[in-house]
Formats: structure tokens, sequence, C-alpha cells
């Protein structure tokens, strides 16, 4: 999921490392846990100083996250520089909060780490407002990509 995360991050900018990118993970809330199972990239007006998606484009993978049995559990945009703060627009733009969900923030155009503890914003929809989450709540576990035969 990182890979592919950063990439579509990257993938906004161009060849000119400048403007702001935006994927949507999808997968399922399960108690307290939440499991990222995809990325999606869905089309975005995307500039230096901000990233924007459609409500339709957002309410499409919804539904094809659905189709499939997943949500749209989290929202990851890039920033310029090293801040990963949500700006006000961001508590304000992002389409469809609920709570529980996250947003990351990756620096540098997604150059930067998609990890809290290396320098990524994580925050979280609390009581109805963004929160900026400082424990180590994103644990990235690798996918299982071949089960083998037991004996």
């Amino acid at each position: 999921m990182l890979a592919p995360t950063r990439a579509a991050l990257q993938a906004s900018s161009g060849m000119h490392r400048s403007h702001e990118g935006l994927v949507l993970w999808l997968g399922r809330t399960l108690g307290a846990d939440t499991l990222v199972l995809t990325v999606t990239a869905p089309p975005t007006e995307h500039r230096q100083d901000g990233v924007f998606v459609a409500e339709p484009a957002v309410a499409a993978a919804a539904r094809a996250a659905r189709s499939i049995g997943l949500g749209l559990v989290a929202q990851v945009h890039s920033h310029p520089g090293g801040d990963t703060q949500h700006s006000d627009g961001d508590d304000r733009l992002i389409l469809m909060p609920f709570e529980g969900m996250f947003s990351l923030v990756v620096a540098d155009y997604g150059q930067g780490s998609l990890m809290p503890t290396h320098g990524a914003g994580l925050h979280q929809y609390q009581h109805g407002q963004w929160v900026y989450i400082t424990n180590d709540a994103l644990r990235v576990v690798p996918a299982v990509t071949r089960i083998g035969t037991f004996h």
C-alpha cells in the first residue's frame, strides 16, 4: 500500500515535483483497528498549494469500494515543504468525513515519509473535528503475498 500511495502522490507533481497529490485508502474498520487493503487515486485538480477532489469522484470511489466489501477509510495527501499539520482548508475540504476516519499528510509533495514516526502527519476525525495523532496509531504490516504449503 505504501509504494502505490507514494507513486500516486508523486504522479500529481510530474517532472517538476511541485504539485500536491491525493489518494484514498480503502479497507475495513474492525473494532478499534483500521485495515487498509488497497489504494485508489481519483481524478483531482492539483497545483502547488492545494489539491481538490470533486464529490462525485469520492462517491464513485466509495461505491467501487463497497462493491468489493470495503469502504473509504482514509485520505492521504501531500503538502509542500515539511509541514504535515492539517491546514484550515484541509479541515474544511475533506469530503464526507466520518467518526474515526484518518487523514495522512506527506511532506515535500509526496517525497517525505509516509510514516508518522518519520515526519508524516496523522490526523483522525474525532467528535466532529480533526485531531492530530501523536502516538504510534499507524502501524504498517507487510501484506502476505504468498502462502506456502504446510505438511
